[in-house]
C-alpha cells in the first residue's frame, strides 16, 4: 500500500517539521500520528520516506528514513492552453499533472470566453495550483508542473527555447498526424523540449494561426472529430508525453 504523500521543499527537510495545510491534512483529516510513515516530495524529483515523531493540530515533526531523486525520462512537454470555462479548465489541469506535463502556460486568445483581470487571475492561480498539488499527491508523481500567469497569445508566441519541437492542434488545412517519433529533424538534433498549443472552443483565429506558423509551430490533427478544448489538450498531451519519454 502506498504511503500518504505531502509537499515540502527539499530545502526544508532538514528542519524535520511540516506546518500549515499539509500538516493539518495529515493530522486532522488522515489521522496520522507518532510512528506512522509518510512520504514527502518537493515537486522537482525528490521524494523522502519519513516517520512522524510528534504531531499537533497544525504541525508535525518527522525523521527522514530514506530519500530518492527521480529524473524525467526523455524530453519535457510544455502545454500552452487557452483559457476555457472554470470546471473544464480545472479538470484539464488535474489530468495534465497526471500525464506528466512539465509546465502549463494559460493563454488568452480572441475566442476565449473567459477573461480575467489581475485580481481574478491571482485568485484563480492560487486555486489552480492547489488543485494541481492535490493531483500530484494522488497520482504519486515526483514532479509538479509549473503553472504560469495567463498571458496573451502573441506574448506566448515570443516565448520558448530555440531547440524545441512545437505543435499546435487546430482546424487548419495544413494539419498532419502527430509523428510517432520525436527528436528527429533534418539536422538530426535532439530537441530540448516539446510544446503543444491548444486553442479555446471555436479554435484559433486565422491571425493567431499565422502567428503560430511564423513562430515555428507545426499544425497537427487529433483525429477526424471536433473535440472539446479540454479533450484535445489531454489527447494531445497523452500522445506527446508518451512519445517524448522515448527520446534519448
Amino acid at each position: 500500500m502506498s504511503l500518504s504523500r505531502f509537499f515540502l521543499p527539499a530545502s526544508d527537510w532538514s528542519s524535520g517539521l511540516l506546518h500549515g495545510e499539509e500538516a493539518e491534512h495529515a493530522v486532522r483529516v488522515l489521522r496520522k500520528g507518532v510512528g506512522d510513515k509518510i512520504e514527502l516530495f518537493d515537486g522537482v524529483g525528490n521524494v523522502a520516506v519519513a516517520e512522524i515523531t510528534a504531531a499537533q493540530k497544525a504541525s508535525l515533526a518527522f525523521r527522514i528514513d530514506s530519500t530518492q531523486h527521480y529524473q524525467r525520462d526523455g524530453v519535457p512537454v510544455h502545454l500552452i492552453v487557452a483559457l476555457i470555462k472554470a470546471q473544464a479548465f480545472e479538470w484539464l489541469l488535474e489530468k495534465a499533472v497526471e500525464l506528466g506535463a512539465a509546465s502549463i502556460q494559460p493563454v488568452i486568445t480572441d475566442h476565449c470566453v473567459v477573461q480575467l483581470d489581475a485580481d481574478q487571475a491571482g485568485k484563480k492561480l492560487t486555486k489552480w495550483r492547489r488543485l494541481m498539488l492535490e493531483s500530484a499527491k494522488q497520482c504519486h508523481t515526483p514532479f509538479l508542473p509549473e503553472l504560469f500567469d495567463p498571458i496573451r497569445w502573441d506574448a506566448a508566441m515570443k516565448l520558448g527555447e530555440s531547440n524545441s519541437v512545437n505543435y499546435i492542434a487546430a482546424l487548419d488545412d495544413a494539419k498532419q498526424s502527430i509523428p510517432n517519433q520525436l527528436g528527429i529533424d533534418t539536422s538530426g538534433r535532439r530537441p530540448d523540449c516539446v510544446r503543444l498549443a491548444i486553442g479555446p472552443e471555436g479554435d484559433f483565429t486565422k491571425e493567431e494561426m499565422d502567428m503560430a506558423r511564423r513562430s515555428g509551430f507545426r499544425f497537427i490533427t487529433l483525429g477526424p472529430l471536433i473535440l472539446r478544448a479540454e479533450t484535445a489538450a489531454i489527447a494531445g498531451l497523452a500522445v506527446l508525453t508518451h512519445e517524448a519519454r522515448k527520446v534519448v
